[in-house]
């Protein structure tokens, strides 16, 4: 019988009742419009990435993005000046034949590990489903809990078809500090041998100092802020950090441009420039240290936002592709005003590429036909194949249980709760220890976990030192036939 602790009894009306009234829309299915080697280096601190609702300043609530076919998720990050490390690689993957991700073939041959078949013990799912909230209607932000919970329950009665018998105690956060204090002091989490969230960076937080005092494995669903964990083998961050999108854009390129035909493009301000190191230090790797083929740089002054002064013709070469790599996303206007002035040069006959983050697929001024044009690609932490067998029997099954379609952290609950529920009956409390050789191939991507070291002496006196786990698969999609694939 499944052992799922009795949760408030809100959150169980919010679970089934919120994802019929807010999720079934024809918006689900709108279509596109006009619109290994081991390593410690230096770097910049990675920041914050969101899934696909992003997060406005203004209004203090996060808001969904703009769907363009194939849903992928939103990511928004922030620079500190403290420098951080890459992480470790390693390369042991697993035999196989499963494959979810068409779009980078050296998936093949890897498959999902299995479960014992006798995994018993507790679960806590930390989410912030707000269930004391006075409104009548579900508040926007308890959403994204919302839809993971109902993946994640799903992928536990897989579990328990395998025989595995977790007690899950769900626990709402209320996305306070103050309240995942609280939680800590109760008996449920005290006992749990895995605990998956928070969503709140400041609650992760809290979470990290008890998961490395405790020895306990905590999964980091959402936050993707790279130096919250110091020595801590436990942190688990699914999220790739932004140094991970621009390595894997970086490694995209190199397989086709050379690096003089590259040009980085952003703002002329601190944190915009500070994101160029990722990317030529990722490029100085694939030239293994050598100082030539650095990637060339172009930071535009804020009032220049509209090219009048900009010469553009020096950075094309007769003959070949220019690529523009262009990691930045604040000003909506500069974007606009960059593409533009990319088309005229197309139009002159120059042969161009535009790379970015998915932070652009929200903007509303900007038309679709300028991404098709200038074939931009993006980077992302998921995207569903929906032409995979499995991805079909999910949405089949969740439509079964719940009236409607899966939304984007659905499929994030339930990989998180499948793979790591699988990894504690196999493994025990110390999975985590096998993570960065056992890769993982789930239903928006992959897990394909590696080390994060911040402090090279200390790597250096010991090898075997890490402060956490992190994700660090990133799809590449392209943009053609005005909708997002992956991309070659």
């Amino acid at each position: 019988m499944r052992k799922w602790s009795k949760e408030i009894g809100l959150i169980k009306l919010m679970v089934f009742t919120a994802i019929l009234a807010t999720q079934s829309s024809c918006a689900w299915f709108r279509p596109a419009t006009d619109g290994s080697q081991d390593k410690v280096y230096k770097d910049e601190d990675l920041g914050d990435i969101q899934g696909t609702k992003v997060y406005d300043p203004e209004t203090g609530t996060y808001r969904t993005v703009h769907e363009i076919n194939e849903k992928v998720d939103t990511v928004s990050w922030t620079n500190k000046p403290e420098d951080k490390f890459p992480p470790i690689k390693t390369d042991a993957p697993i035999g196989g034949n499963v494959n979810t991700n068409p779009g980078n073939p050296t998936n093949s041959g890897n498959t999902n590990t299995g479960g014992s078949g006798k995994g018993t013990g507790d679960i806590s799912l930390l989410l912030p489903f707000l269930a004391s909230s006075s409104t009548s209607e579900v508040p926007e932000n308890s959403l994204w809990a919302v839809n993971y919970y109902a993946g994640a329950r799903l992928a536990y009665d897989d579990l328990e078809a395998e025989g595995d018998n977790y007690t899950i105690h769900i626990m709402d956060t209320e996305a306070s500090v103050s309240k995942a204090n609280s939680l800590l002091k109760t008996n449920e989490l005290q006992k749990s041998d895995l605990i998956i969230g928070p969503y709140k960076r400041e609650v992760a937080e809290i979470l990290e100092a008890y998961a490395k005092k405790n020895k306990v494995p905590l999964v980091v669903p959402y936050t993707a802020q790279m130096g919250m964990a110091e020595n801590n083998p436990y942190y688990i961050q699914v999220n790739p950090s932004l140094k991970s999108h621009c390595e894997a854009i970086t490694r995209h390129i190199r397989k086709s441009h050379d690096a003089e035909n590259v040009v980085l493009v952003a703002l002329d301000k601190p944190e915009e420039k500070a994101r160029f190191k990722y990317f030529q230090d990722a490029n100085a790797l694939i030239n293994k240290g050598k100082s030539a083929g650095k990637f060339q740089e172009l930071l535009i002054p804020e009032g220049a936002t509209n090219f009048q002064t900009i010469n553009l013709s020096k950075y094309f070469k007769p003959g070949a592709t220019t690529v523009f790599v262009v990691p930045s996303w604040s000003n909506q206007t500069f974007i606009y005003s960059l593409l533009r002035q990319l088309l005229n040069k197309q139009a002159e006959g120059e042969d161009i590429v535009v790379y970015a983050m998915s932070m652009w697929l929200e903007f509303e001024q900007i038309d679709f036909e300028y991404y098709e044009k200038l074939k931009l690609h993006v980077s992302s932490a998921s995207y569903i194949n929906h032409a995979d067998e499995r991805i079909k029997q999910f949405k089949e099954k969740y439509f079964q249980a719940y009236g409607t379609v899966p939304a984007e952290e659905s499929y994030w609950g339930y990989d998180a709760m499948l793979y790591f529920g699988k990894m504690l009956a196999k493994y025990g409390k110390d999975f985590p220890k096998k993570l960065d050789v056992t890769p993982f191939d789930v239903l928006h991507g992959r897990f394909e976990f590696n080390r994060v070291v911040t402090d090279p002496s200390k790597h250096k006196e010991d090898l075997d030192y890490y402060d956490q786990l992190e994700n660090t698969f990133v799809h590449i999609l392209k943009f053609q036939d005005f909708h997002l694939q992956p991309a070659d």
